[in-house]
């Protein structure tokens, strides 16, 4: 058998290639890599829809949040609705099923979203823990049935708007003011002058932006104290379990730590009793007092004047750098004049009213007391002598006797409104800040003008006599100008020009008020007592020093025999508000210059007003007699605020005053653009509207140091005016005169967790 042969032949190839093997290899790893890259291309459009649903997820979870923010503003912070009954897109804030309502935030062919709003629980500050489930599902195009859901969880801290509580501002002297915000979880935060370390972070720097006010490791705040009325030279946070932290000057040892340094920056710890916690704390410029929730009155600091009012001998008195307890009667439950009236239902503490080196308190039966400082009588008991033990002061609170309501102090004169809507005043009279309350007129030499034998026998002349405070020498002062002796409780005469004569020497005399322009007169900033109708003066025939002269009417001149000078009362006289006003409903002060609103919806002012504050279109600074704050027509007033940073004819006076509509109109000095006009003015005598933004409703305001503050009805807080230390909370210095809604005083709403 012939053995065959293979024979292998090569064939070249032509041109460039691949040995077979080769392009094998590289087509499977193509095909590797376009089966990878479609994998890739058909997973990134799953996690892209996957993101997608999940956003509808996590925005109908927001919605739910904002249907609950809605909910708590409509029911003033107090939840409706339940576990049983929890908001859904197609309920009422009580949770109830609405007719007709859609299920779900979304719904479409391919896809629902809804969510359920859990109960809310309260914490403190009226701050609700509100927690909110959403889903986003996925429907089947033939069935409509889910096959795929996606899920969201909310929760959040929700708070009330912005109050004044969780604003606080305070002032040091004229160095500079701060303020302080406590934000949903309790957190306090401090801008501002911190010469002294009030803004407690650790350092004496003024900051701009906010900065912690430091407490305990796992504490919150809940309340923020400082005195922007007068002086805060501390500013103090009490917690939610009731602890007092205070910074700031401690140099009395007012802090109440048992310690005493100039500064303070790092928050101490004011040494409450055992158990017992702090309900309300108001600040002298070194002392402090803090209501403890077993009704005691605490003070710590300087004794001077018997301020600490734990009854003690003001002589050689030491200070306290530990709490005592306040002299007042000892707390029983059952007697209402026992138990200080603790809550603050205002700006401007009506309660526990603190100024200078005076304290007053209002007890829930209507009784006041008052300690401290007595040399304008303030204290209301007669005398002049300071007391460190509290004196109760007038019959308010006794049986069968009106109750005080409001109390206003300006660190010299003492305002009590009471349960019958009249005002009563006691102590300082400088600028005519009683308001035309009874009380003396002295002239130069000495001798007080004086109703002989307190007569109610009419043409009985006027003489001066020496003064003696007695009913025969108290003079009241109405808003029509007359001037009244009361002999008793029933009757009244007017201080009169004789047949309204006009020659020198004309008689003045006693006679029946009849309102007739012979019995109309001016006090001037001269210290005069003008007559408008004749153009002359009330004058002491030869400046006499003699007990019994006569005065008489003569042409007005500037001498020391027509200068009279308005004094104190040593005891509550009754302010002559205008019959036709009604009710007294709110008092306001500062240094010398007081004002009342009235039911009616108007605003009467007197003292002082050297910088045009009283909003009469005049700035003539003595005013012993009330006149009416201008108003626009057909507008009245609802609540108003009046400063002076305790300085006379100051950059810092002002008046504002809240209308009907929610517009503010302010008086007085504008160096800084604190009226909100859009400009800076000396001063502006004639009040005008401030610029807040169209559609703001202004619900309260407050002022000190030239910057002022407006709490709108939206829970936000505008701020204008002096900006020294950043104080109007934008994060700069700069002043600004027209009014803004900044971060930084402004509370966050809500807080996400």
């Amino acid at each position: 058998m012939k053995q065959m042969r293979v024979v292998r032949r090569i064939f070249p190839l032509k041109g460039r290639g691949f040995a077979l093997p080769t392009v094998l290899i590289a087509s499977v790893v193509m095909l590797s890599i376009l089966t990878t890259t479609l994998i890739a291309v058909v997973s990134s459009r799953g996690a892209l829809s996957s993101q997608y649903y999940q956003q509808l997820a996590r925005t109908a979870a927001e919605s739910g949040l904002v249907k609950a923010q809605v909910c708590l503003q409509a029911s003033n912070y107090t939840p409706q609705w339940t576990a049983a009954q929890p908001l859904r897109p197609n309920t009422d804030c009580s949770g109830n099923v609405l007719s007709g309502a859609s299920a779900y935030v979304l719904s479409n062919t391919g896809v629902r979203s809804t969510f359920t709003v859990g109960a809310a629980s309260t914490l403190a500050n009226g701050v609700q823990r509100v927690s909110v489930n959403a889903t986003a599902s996925l429907l089947r195009t033939s069935t409509g049935t889910e096959w795929r859901t996606f899920s969201a969880q909310t929760n959040a801290l929700v708070s009330a708007p912005v109050s004044f509580e969780q604003v606080t501002f305070g002032y040091t002297s004229q160095s500079g003011a701060f303020f302080a915000t406590i934000d949903a979880q309790g957190r306090p935060y401090t801008v501002g002058y911190n010469g002294l370390g009030q803004l407690g972070n650790g350092t004496t720097q003024n900051v701009v932006t906010p900065t912690q006010f430091i407490l305990p490791a796992g504490a919150r705040a809940q309340a923020m104290y400082s005195n922007f009325l007068s002086v805060g030279y501390a500013l103090f946070a009490v917690t939610q379990d009731g602890r007092l932290f205070g910074a700031g000057n401690n140099d009395s040892g007012q802090l109440g730590n048992g310690t005493v340094s100039a500064t303070q920056s790092t928050p101490v710890q004011f040494g409450l009793p055992s158990g017992v916690t702090a309900r309300y704390v108001a600040l002298l410029r070194q002392s402090t007092f803090v209501i403890g929730s077993d009704n005691n009155i605490y003070s710590a600091g300087a004794c001077a004047y018997g301020q600490l009012g734990s009854g003690y001998t003001i002589s050689g008195c030491t200070n306290r750098s530990t709490r005592v307890r306040v002299a007042l009667p000892t707390v029983n439950t059952s007697q209402p004049n026992t138990l200080p009236v603790v809550n603050s239902d205002w700006v401007q503490s009506t309660n526990l009213a603190a100024d200078r080196h005076n304290v007053y308190v209002r007890m829930q039966g209507g009784a006041v007391y008052g300690w401290g400082a007595n040399e304008y009588g303030q204290l209301g008991n007669g005398t002049t002598t300071d007391s460190a033990t509290p004196v109760k002061i007038g019959t308010w609170g006794d049986a069968g006797q009106p109750q005080a309501t409001q109390l206003a102090y300006d660190g010299e004169t003492l305002y009590v409104l009471d349960s019958s809507g009249q005002v009563h005043a006691v102590g300082k009279n400088n600028l005519g800040s009683l308001a035309g309350a009874k009380a003396p007129i002295m002239g130069s030499t000495g001798f007080c003008l004086d109703n002989p034998g307190n007569t109610s026998t009419i043409r009985t002349r006027i003489r001066i006599y020496t003064c003696n405070n007695s009913t025969a020498q108290k003079l009241e002062w109405t808003s029509e100008g007359e001037l009244k002796f009361r002999p008793n409780s029933s009757s009244e005469f007017c201080v009169d020009n004789a047949n309204n004569s006009s020659a020198n020497g004309n008689p003045i005399q006693l006679y029946t008020c009849n309102g007739t322009v012979a019995q109309k007169w001016q006090y001037r900033d001269d210290g005069s007592i003008y007559h408008p109708s004749t153009g002359r003066c009330i004058d002491n025939p030869g400046n006499s020093a003699s007990s019994g002269t006569e005065i008489q009417l003569y042409q007005c001149n500037a001498t020391p025999a027509q200068a009279w000078n308005l004094q104190p009362t040593l005891v509550p006289e009754r302010v002559p508000i205008p019959a036709s006003s009604g009710r007294v409903t709110r008092i306001t002060t500062d240094q010398w210059s007081t004002l009342f609103l009235t039911e009616d919806g108007k605003v009467w002012g007197a003292g002082g007003n050297e910088r045009g504050m009283l909003g009469r279109g005049s700035a003539n600074v003595m005013n012993p007699a009330l006149s009416q704050f201008i108003l626009p027509s057909g507008r009245t007033a609802v609540d108003f605020y009046t400063t002076k940073a305790g300085v006379t004819n100051s950059e810092y006076g002002n008046t504002y005053v809240i209308l009907d509509d929610g517009s503010v109109y302010g008086a007085g000095a504008n160096t800084f653009g604190q009226l909100g006009i859009g400009t800076t003015s000396t001063q502006e005598n004639t009040p005008r509207r401030m610029n807040l933004p169209s559609g703001v409703r202004a619900r309260s305001v407050q002022s000190g140091l030239g910057t002022t503050l407006v709490l709108t009805d939206q829970g936000r807080i505008y701020t204008v005016g002096n900006n020294q230390h950043g104080q109007l909370g934008d994060g700069t210095t700069n002043n600004s005169s027209t009014p803004k809604a900044n971060i930084y005083t402004n509370v966050v709403p809500v807080t996400y967790y």
